[in-house]
């Protein structure tokens, strides 16, 4: 694909996206993100699931060489920017994971948000 920045491989196919650099470089801080979708599906005929818009915003507004490689290591950074999911909590009695949140309440004293727990197992409950 040399030098030329219009080039970009998609599926093994490659494209002269020409006319969506063109979009870019009409406003290259801030391009038309829809106006780059529908010259994607309409003039290039790829799929509307394609996310080329995305990728480009993701590869600081430049069309990427290799679509989907571009498309992958955004994916890889979306995923690792995702909060990391908590333990769910266990009822300090039995241990048992079957518990449901009972009600909120603040603590009027402290100004604290408080959960109320009761276990479906043993019934215990508790705040935390």
């Amino acid at each position: 694909m040399g030098k030329n920045k219009y080039y970009c491989k998609i599926d093994g196919r490659i494209y002269n996206l020409k006319k969506i650099q063109d979009i870019i470089d009409e406003n290259p801080e801030h391009p038309d993100i829809a106006k780059i979708y529908i010259a994607a599906v309409e003039e290039y005929h790829l799929p509307t699931n394609t996310m080329l818009d995305s990728v480009i915003t993701f590869n600081n507004n430049e069309i990427p060489a290799d679509y989907n490689e571009a498309l992958k290591r955004m994916q890889e950074y979306n995923q690792a920017s995702l909060p990391k999911s908590q333990p769910k909590p266990r009822c300090p009695r039995c241990g048992s994971t079957d518990i449901v949140k009972w009600y909120d309440t603040i603590d009027a004293d402290n100004g604290i948000y408080l959960k109320r727990w009761r276990c479906k197992k043993c019934g215990k409950s508790w705040m935390n």
